[in-house]
């Protein structure tokens, strides 16, 4: 079977949670199925574009695949050919349309984006044989705004990813101890709340800091400008980090903390979990459904007290909050196997391979 895969997302270092899963699954694929040709798409088109909607179809139909798999909503409207399999992972800008670098623009627009993403979603429900879902809760809340896709959605599942260990350094010592968030910071992140734990944290722990990793953008420069502005010490923005840079701060760091309001995964808190870092995460369903009990510490969704009381919980028994991360980070690798979403998908894309095959004898 021959394979099309848009691949432009791929690697963790283009959009973080999509880039690591695509990466993550194609590998799987080709070590569980070699005897598939795999085409990887990844001419230079900027995703969510008018190049996008116009360039894409030729280069899908150029791949002259049996099937294409499209990981992400962002189907071309003018797509033909082989029959399409698409991955959501969330519907956040169904639920949040601020929670999106649109947000940056003018009013004018960021209306059109997100009429234009509303049009883009619908169409790549309505053309897709069939919707990967990451979770339950994904594949839930698909259906309940799709009502007639409810029949193509299938829960996949992700994985947990070994980060590299080799280059683990020790972090300065005016860094040490710190608390540890790393990811985007667009809105529905709740950095704010985070920072404003912080304020109380920082006043009874002189001793500790924050350390906020992830890309300069605009969103992040919000975050660095609000932490200047209430004069918050010791916080630290050491921007995009590699994996190795990742592994060396999961490592050292006291726990994670992750208070985001919306997830369609929780590959964060599994990172953690994999160098036995505690994780302090807000307890939106999706976070209940994929991470373990032990190691993982939720507080109310938007609690500030909730969270600061966490935090404290494992500043407090922070032997004890490891040697539980430890466990945790070990039924989360039972739970949580690439090779397993992998097979999951190729399952999916010789399903609607077949479908096509019968329509035709049809």
């Amino acid at each position: 079977m021959r394979i099309a895969i848009d691949a432009r997302m791929m690697g963790a270092g283009n959009t973080r949670g999509i880039g690591r899963y695509i990466h993550e699954t194609v590998e799987a694929m080709k070590r569980a199925a070699p005897q598939h040709e795999y085409v990887l798409l990844n001419p230079s088109i900027r995703w969510y574009t008018l190049a996008e909607q116009v360039r894409m179809p030729f280069e899908f139909a150029e791949a002259k695949a049996d099937v294409v798999w499209i990981p992400h909503w962002n189907v071309p409207l003018l797509y033909w050919g082989a029959p399409l399999v698409i991955t959501i992972h969330d519907l956040l800008l169904v639920h949040q349309p601020l929670s999106a670098k649109a947000s940056t623009r003018g009013p004018v627009i960021s209306f059109l984006k997100r009429m234009g993403h509303r049009v883009v979603l619908w169409n790549a429900v309505h053309r897709a044989k069939n919707i990967l879902a990451p979770t339950h809760e994904v594949a839930r809340d698909i259906a309940e705004h799709f009502r007639f896709a409810e029949t193509k959605i299938i829960v996949t599942g992700e994985g947990m990813t070994q980060l590299p260990v080799g280059a683990i350094h020790e972090l300065p010592l005016q860094t040490q101890p710190f608390l540890f968030y790393f990811g985007s910071a667009y809105p529905h992140k709740r950095l704010d709340l985070l920072l404003g734990a912080w304020k109380i944290i920082s006043v009874a722990h002189p001793d500790l800091s924050l350390i906020i990793g992830g890309e300069h953008d605009v969103f992040m420069g919000r975050v660095m400008e609000a932490a200047k502005q209430m004069n918050l010490p010791r916080v630290h923005f050491p921007g995009r980090l590699t994996d190795e840079s990742l592994a060396t701060h999961l490592k050292q760091a006291i726990c994670h903390v992750h208070p985001s309001s919306f997830e369609g995964f929780a590959l964060p808190s599994l990172e953690a979990l994999s160098f036995d870092c505690p994780t302090i995460v807000s307890d939106i369903q999706v976070m209940k459904e994929v991470l373990p009990k032990d190691g993982v510490f939720f507080f109310k969704n938007g609690d500030l007290n909730g969270m600061i009381a966490e935090i404290e919980k494992v500043l407090a028994h922070s032997e004890q909050a490891h040697a539980e991360a430890h466990r945790g980070g070990e039924e989360a690798k039972r739970n949580n196997d690439w090779d397993v979403t992998a097979k999951k998908t190729l399952d999916v894309l010789c399903l609607a391979q077949a479908q096509k095959k019968s329509h035709q004898k049809k």
